[in-house]
């Protein structure tokens, strides 16, 4: 009688877990508990600089392992040393507390002690987008105002196309990278090379600890760049604190443990890590799961590997948790039983934004969300996170009779915004440096109601009536046709399901003669595949509504994605219908029940208004 009990009890509780996401959001509210006590524990002490992370563990742990790259081990004293070196030649240079140095470094061990260089003299480090050059990079450099600008010597060519516009407007261009860390001979023709020569005379003793006292909440860490795919990158100031919670509340929401390892391959201009981590210098999709199984790390990276051949190490690894990166929610299960991967971290934060989301996923309940609150959150977060109604031309909220905006109902999509405690509370947004416009457009006011600010993501999610948040577009990345709103990612899900479809990228195209946009797929095949344009046609008809079928196919050799691997669209877009490159292949457009050549005579025809799609 009492097993029976026992028994109805645990699957009482297992009921109401799963009914409820008990656990789900005690895990939560656990991350936060951690993340405030230990804010308030480093206010306190005067050590909410971002640095007292790592230099704290080069105290008490200086032979741990930080950082593991390309096989060789790098413990914090090592680190510490060379960053302790490459701070007091700052220092020679006069850079004081708070000026900002620009850093363009490659993922390899001397971006870390660049950048624990320059925060532990008080000083901010802007992490430059190492794809960038010309007008971008230059812009990057001026709107930080910085006076030196560190860059690895494999930049050479794309910092040559800006080196004497920037040493005209005061930037002084110094060699910093693997070759000069390694190699004393290295040398560059824009400007000196800080070899381990020429850093010698400069001490590795610690650097005084008063340069990095009396940090506040506001103060900025970093400077990390936006994309730059619709204008200039736009400089996102990140602060200490935000940092700090991050780093204190994403362990607990992940489970991540001090005798965890973690793999990175994104950029690090991008992303950085607080376990021991494994570094690549890029994503690989041939030596990924070599690099997991020699390295017993926790991947960050999942995109394109589903669409590779087996790998002889994909399930005998120790991988145990993977965070998302955007991963397709048609691949998730996928994903999952193929590389036998216990447990997906999904995650939404925007770098410079006050607050996200997270979904750590087990089982199938809830794969492909973003982010998963359950009643009990939902209920004391009900002022926090919301989704509006967005007009998708003018891409406004839509605002009701008293001047409001209208939340949507579940399984509706919208723009997500995320509630900030006043300007003056921690929940805060800082803007972009020297970018008051970029920094007013991402401000509502009066959203709610009187007086309530909340930050625009930009972003078009929706929830379920579970507490799911389901990814959807970027808020320019959706289009409408024939006077209905088509979500890009939606369209791109139901493609990607197509046996013959290896990557597909989805975007509205301008149509001459006709309202709105079209939609326009570009597509990469699998190997040795073709693609049946009839039976293509088939299965997007009956897996999509009629106005979002894509009235456009283009075939192309790559995507153009960004360096965190996010698509781009921009570039497809502009392109549109009449501008594709003569190297590519024709495009292809819906007649009838199947897909034919688009010809300069078809476009005569549309352009004029004789064809109406």
């Amino acid at each position: 009688m009492a097993l029976a009990s026992a028994a109805a009890a645990v699957l009482g509780g297992m009921y109401l877990d799963a009914k409820y996401a008990i656990r789900n959001d005690l895990t939560h509210f656990r991350a936060v508990g951690t993340a405030i006590i230990n804010h308030l524990r480093v206010e306190r002490q005067d050590k909410i600089h971002l640095y007292y992370h790592f230099r704290d563990k080069a105290k008490s742990m200086p032979n741990r392992v930080f950082l593991i790259f390309e096989g060789r081990a790098y413990t914090y004293r090592q680190l510490e040393l060379s960053s302790n070196r490459l701070a007091h030649w700052l220092l020679s240079q006069n850079v004081k507390p708070k000026d900002i140095i620009c850093m363009m470094e490659q993922n390899h061990p001397t971006f870390y002690i660049a950048l624990w260089a320059i925060m532990k003299i008080g000083a901010i480090p802007s992490l430059i987008n190492t794809n960038l050059q010309e007008d971008p990079l230059l812009h990057c450099l001026t709107i930080a105002d910085t006076r030196i600008f560190l860059f690895d010597p494999m930049y050479e060519s794309q910092v040559a196309t800006i080196a004497e516009a920037a040493r005209a407007a005061g930037v002084s261009l110094y060699a910093y990278g693997e070759a000069t860390e390694f190699d004393s001979s290295t040398t560059s023709s824009l400007g000196p090379a800080l070899t381990p020569e020429a850093l010698a005379p400069y001490p590795d003793i610690d650097t005084d600890e008063a340069l990095i006292k009396g940090v506040g909440v506001s103060d900025a860490a970093w400077l990390i760049y936006t994309s730059g795919t619709t204008g200039l990158p736009k400089a996102a100031v990140v602060q200490h604190a935000r940092l700090n919670g991050v780093i204190f509340g994403s362990t607990v929401l992940s489970g991540i443990t001090k005798d965890d390892v973690s793999y990175c391959c994104l950029p690090l201009y991008h992303s950085s890590a607080c376990a021991t981590l494994v570094v690549a210098r890029k994503f690989s999709v041939t030596k990924f799961w070599d690099d997991v199984y020699n390295n017993n790390y926790i991947g960050e990276l999942c995109r394109y590997l589903m669409n590779r051949d087996p790998h002889p190490h994909e399930r005998d690894h120790k991988l145990h948790t993977c965070f998302g990166n955007g991963m397709p929610p048609e691949i998730w299960k996928q994903f999952r039983e193929r590389f036998n991967v216990q447990k997906i971290c999904e995650f939404y934060g925007a770098t410079e934004g006050p607050g996200g989301l997270f979904n750590l996923n087990v089982n199938d309940h809830g794969a492909g969300a973003v982010g998963y609150f359950g009643p009990l959150l939902r209920g004391l977060l009900r002022s926090e996170v919301k989704i509006i109604k967005i007009d998708p031309i003018s891409e406004e909220p839509i605002r009701d009779k008293n001047g409001f905006c209208i939340q949507c109902a579940y399984d509706d999509p919208g723009e997500m915004i995320i509630g900030m405690q006043g300007q003056g509370g921690r929940a805060r947004f800082d803007g972009y440096y020297k970018n008051s416009k970029a920094t007013s457009k991402k401000i509502l006011v009066d959203a709610l109601k009187k007086g309530d600010i909340y930050f625009r993501t930009g972003d078009l999610l929706k929830m379920n009536s579970e507490g799911m948040y389901y990814f959807l577009d970027r808020l320019g990345d959706t289009f409408r046709w024939h006077s209905e709103n088509v979500a890009t990612t939606e369209v791109s899900q139901v493609i990607g399901k197509y046996p013959a479809v290896a990557e597909t990228n989805v975007f509205g195209v301008k149509v001459p003669s006709h309202v709105g946009r079209a939609g326009m797929v570009a597509l990469i095949l699998r190997p040795n595949t073709t693609l049946d344009f009839a039976d293509f046609y088939q299965y997007l008809s009956k897996h999509l509504p009629k106005y979002a079928v894509p009235l456009f196919i283009r075939f192309v050799p790559s995507m153009n994605i960004t360096g965190t691997f996010k698509q781009q669209k921009v570039l497809f877009r502009d392109q549109g219908i009449d501008k594709v490159p003569d190297d590519q292949q024709p495009i292809y457009w819906l007649k009838g029940n199947t897909y034919v050549p688009f010809t300069a005579e078809d476009y005569a025809k549309v352009s004029t208004g004789k064809v109406k799609l």
